[in-house]
């Protein structure tokens, strides 16, 4: 009987031993199974930027002066004046002198006046008639040049005779000043739409700048111009040249891989008139990180890896990345003092100045961290957002310098068709977007510079 006691006492002292390690066992390891949070939908496009290509077309006052004085003839004016009977003869007898100022061309006009009534006839008065221009650009992308009269440059006698009657000369030129105005007006017009083709030269971008422009064979680069819009800037003369300009905006995007399709041509819009004088162009470098490409570099440095706290560690046994709304999810899979699956968030981001990608504000998903107040705060505080945070990360340096040194290329001298080329240089390069999709993350910068189409 004592034997039987004693038994059923160490049976009991065995029972209570063994629930109490099962106790602690379960009181070591916590199971967690956190819902996978609510899908939200992601961005489609980066964000897109216009471009500025600028077409500009100038002389200087030597090629205006010279143009001028083949163009305009001898015979100025011919014909009757504001006095009854009296006819007046206007000859260029010099070079056109050209000076630009304040955004107007200023004409020296080299003149002899003669006037005649009836039998009579005075000799010929020399003396330089000056003009000072303006021009601007119709709808119809005509040129057209607006000329004002500013008076005579030397001083001519108050009066001349002319057999009978007496006559004032300033009096005279200046009555014939709006019919010599015309003249001008419309000779010039004539002469600048011979020197600046601006419709014809503009077609010929518009449509070149539609057809993608191959940069680099060896990588399958390619430009990618969508044009909006033709600004016309406002009329620029000084500093010895005169010029109009003009500024194709555009979309501009490099693009990796087979040629892009070619879209429907979209025909040349009218002119829009514009006083600013943003010139930029910016080519969108994108590049684009698939998870599987960032869990290959990071999953050997945090899978199966010990991490601890309090006394209490975990071993990261799967991990997976994807997108949700504009926040990159992190499904972690752990053994040890807590067992189960769980949810992080974070915000991507890229230094441009490191080309370094990385993520910030890693946390803990809501519904996870709802379930490790209750269970398991103390992994809350522990290391793994840290070590998240620190092991996400990629060195993009050597991509992008292939597309900046693709970008400078485009930027350099490009052909678009015959006798156009797109010529300028990079001078910045900054982060425009970064956008969290489904499957990968899309970064993208803008190469800057300032950029013309050159004709030749």
């Amino acid at each position: 009987m004592l034997l039987l006691k004693r038994n059923h006492l160490l049976l009991g002292l065995l029972f209570i031993v063994q629930s109490l390690i099962s106790g602690v066992a379960a009181a070591e390891v916590t199971p967690l199974t956190a819902e996978r949070p609510r899908d939200e939908a992601c961005r489609s496009e980066l964000k897109k930027e216009l471009s500025t290509l600028n077409l500009t077309v100038e002389a200087t006052d030597k090629d205006l002066s010279a143009n001028l004085n083949r163009l305009l003839p001898r015979e100025l004016y011919k014909g009757s004046t504001a006095t009854a009977g009296v006819t007046a003869v206007v000859l260029r007898n010099g070079p056109i002198l050209v000076s630009f100022a304040d955004n107007f061309v200023y004409l020296t006009v080299p003149i002899s006046l003669s006037l005649s009534y009836r039998m009579f006839e005075t000799p010929a008065i020399a003396n330089k008639l000056k003009f000072k221009l303006a021009a601007g650009v119709t709808p119809e992308w005509q040129v057209n040049a607006q000329v004002y009269y500013l008076g005579l440059n030397d001083l001519v006698a108050e009066s001349v005779g002319i057999g009978p009657i007496s006559l004032k000369p300033r009096s005279i030129v200046e009555g014939i000043i709006q019919p010599l105005q015309r003249t001008l007006s419309d000779l010039i017009s004539k002469k600048l739409n011979e020197q600046f083709p601006l419709k014809l030269q503009a077609a010929k971008a518009w449509g070149s700048a539609q057809k993608p422009i191959l940069l680099n064979k060896e990588y399958g680069a390619w430009l990618k111009l969508t044009p909006r819009e033709v600004r016309l800037y406002p009329f620029y003369a000084q500093n010895n040249r005169m010029q109009l300009s003009m500024g194709l905006r555009s979309y501009a995007e490099m693009v990796v891989g087979p040629e892009p399709p070619l879209l429907l041509p979209v025909p040349l819009p009218g002119l829009k008139l514009v006083a600013d004088t943003d010139r930029a162009f910016r080519i969108a470098l994108n590049t684009d990180l698939s998870y599987k490409d960032i869990l290959g570099i990071a999953s050997p440095l945090l899978l199966n890896k010990e991490l601890g706290s309090d006394g209490k560690s975990v071993i990261l046994k799967s991990l997976d990345l994807y997108g949700n709304g504009d926040k990159l999810m992190i499904k972690v899979e752990a053994t040890g003092s807590l067992d189960g699956t769980f949810y992080l968030t974070c915000r991507p981001t890229f230094d441009p100045k490191t080309n370094l990608f990385s993520v910030e504000d890693v946390d803990f998903d809501m519904q996870t961290k709802s379930l490790l107040l209750r269970s398991a705060d103390w992994f809350l505080h522990g290391m793994i957002r840290s070590r998240i945070q620190e092991k996400l990360n990629m060195d993009l340096t050597q991509r992008l310098e292939q597309a900046r040194e693709m970008a400078g290329k485009a930027m350099a001298r490009i052909t678009l068709a015959d006798n156009v080329f797109l010529t300028g240089n990079v001078k910045t390069v900054r982060l425009n977007d970064v956008m969290v999709q489904k499957a990968k993350i899309s970064i993208q910068l803008y190469a800057e510079g300032e950029t013309a189409i050159m004709f030749h």
